[in-house]
């Protein structure tokens, strides 16, 4: 049984490595399970077993990119601390080291969502959480520095879900800015967002 699973646990890792490379490949029109398969060198009934259809593979794919992302630290956001705009700005920088971190694969990824609506479907539920952690950071800032109206917290967490897609993020990453300069400037988006103004400290006078 243990032989039986470290070699199925081998096997799904290279239909994963597979996948990335056929969809980080110039043409990835021609994306399929049987592509996958021939370059994984498994049979086409192996990749099925695995993951089901192409949308449950794609789904595993977004893991595996996530894991290696270190979109696990998400968890630790939410456990370090109380104050609410520290969480926003450690919630920002974590979804900006995913993005960045295999930002090719991840546009593609969403590119296959936008044509194929079970992808798709997989990808909005993923957003979903996103705007869920969001909305709890934007819950307890409102109790923690100033309470949102009815009409101003919906559009803060509206706001904070659109800069903190990839699209905003790729987007921002033009050519000849930082990594660190486009997180700064999804910073200050998101400050303004929730109506947070920085003390200002005179310099002093000699």
């Amino acid at each position: 049984m243990v032989s039986r699973k470290a070699a199925a646990d081998r096997n799904r890792e290279r239909i994963l490595e597979a996948a990335r490379a056929l969809l980080l490949a110039e043409d990835f029109s021609e994306f399929s399970m049987d592509a996958v398969a021939r370059k994984a060198g498994v049979i086409r009934f192996t990749v099925y077993y695995q993951f089901q259809s192409k949308a449950g593979l794609l789904e595993a794919l977004y893991d595996y990119i996530a894991r290696n992302g270190d979109l696990a630290e998400l968890a630790e956001v939410f456990r370090r601390g109380n104050d609410p705009l520290q969480k926003l700005h450690g919630f920002l920088r974590v979804f900006a080291q995913f993005w960045q971190s295999d930002r090719v694969l991840i546009r593609r990824l969403h590119a296959l969502g936008a044509i194929d609506a079970e992808i798709g479907q997989g990808l909005r539920a993923r957003n979903e959480r996103r705007r869920n952690g969001l909305r709890v950071i934007v819950e307890s800032y409102g109790r923690s520095y100033q309470p949102f109206t009815p009409l101003a917290q919906p559009i803060a967490i509206d706001t904070l879900y659109m800069i903190t897609s990839f699209e905003t993020f790729d987007a921002l990453m033009v050519p000849g800015r930082s990594f660190e300069e486009t997180v700064g400037i999804i910073q200050k988006i998101a400050e303004r967002a929730i109506g947070f103004i920085p003390k200002y400290i005179p310099a002093p006078k000699y």
